[in-house]
């Protein structure tokens, strides 16, 4: 007994000894003093201070889901995709809303990640939580010169600042059953044509009254009045032609100009914000939008 006692001596002894300095800092586990880089500067100067919103580039799996594989985005994109989301998304906000209306309601964290995040047949570009924490994914893929990949990117963005939007103050309940009968959780095995022709603007929309207001906002913004507006002409066609409106029992077109009318009242009613232009020289948040996505692409 005396010998195993002062054996158990002598290795607390050797543990003791070796532990070393107590308070010596260890490295990545927050000891350590990093000095920011020119991105932590300039992402302090744009985002921090002017809107009071943190962008986190620098790996943190615990901002993320955990049964997920991801991978960081790379540094050398974040200022360009960081300058890309401010012009395309705040400077035409704050054109038509002010410079108040950004700071009220953005979201107060931004987190990079630079992969897809793969779901069981879908993929995630984008997701906001409670409108305080927006995380954009595929950010490694970010070319300034690619402006359909632009619209991709500010597509999410639009869509999570809408929901944002709406979680504040709800847009009217009539938009709920202008198509009700038509939402499906399976929204990932409704094909666009399927989704036009129930009256939605994409097949996401097709996943709830929420997911349709946004995608609506979102889309309509990012690319454009036209291109809504033939694809109210195009479902309208199909409905009016008896060899492809087999049965479709309401116009789709009809539901998407009404989605659109509500979505217009809201924004000018509740946030101020004009969606299209108000009059001959005064630019709409499309108008913003578009223009930016053209200049920045075109550079």
């Amino acid at each position: 007994m005396i010998c195993l006692l002062a054996a158990s001596f002598i290795v607390w002894g050797c543990e003791k000894e070796e532990l070393g300095d107590l308070n010596t800092k260890i490295l990545d586990l927050g000891g350590e003093e990093i000095a920011p880089t020119e991105t932590d500067i300039w992402l302090y100067n744009n985002f921090v201070k002017t809107y009071n919103m943190e962008v986190k580039y620098k790996w943190d799996q615990f901002e993320l889901a955990l049964n997920r594989t991801l991978v960081p985005v790379y540094e050398d994109k974040v200022i360009p995709i960081m300058n890309t989301i401010k012009e395309t998304w705040i400077v035409p906000y704050e054109k038509v809303a002010g410079a108040a209306f950004i700071k009220k309601l953005s979201p107060k964290k931004f987190v990079l990640v630079g992969s897809p995040q793969y779901n069981n047949g879908t993929i995630t570009l984008g997701e906001a939580e409670g409108g305080r924490k927006i995380v954009m994914y595929r950010l490694n893929w970010f070319t300034r010169t690619d402006a359909s990949l632009i619209r991709a990117i500010m597509k999410t963005v639009h869509h999570e600042f809408g929901h944002t939007m709406h979680q504040t103050i709800m847009y009217p309940e009539e938009y709920m059953y202008i198509t009700p009968a038509a939402y499906t959780s399976s929204w990932n095995n409704v094909s666009d044509m399927e989704a036009m022709k129930l009256g939605f603007i994409s097949s996401y929309a097709t996943a709830s009254p929420d997911e349709d207001f946004v995608e609506m906002l979102s889309r309509i913004v990012v690319y454009g009045k036209e291109a809504f507006d033939q694809r109210v002409a195009e479902a309208t066609s199909i409905y009016n032609n008896p060899s492809l409106n087999a049965g479709m029992t309401y116009d789709p077109g009809a539901a998407l100009r009404q989605k659109e009318a509500i979505l217009v009242s809201y924004l000018k009613q509740v946030w101020g914000v004009d969606l299209y232009d108000p009059s001959p020289g005064v630019k709409g948040l499309v108008t913003l939008v578009q223009e930016a996505i053209s200049d920045i692409s075109s550079n």
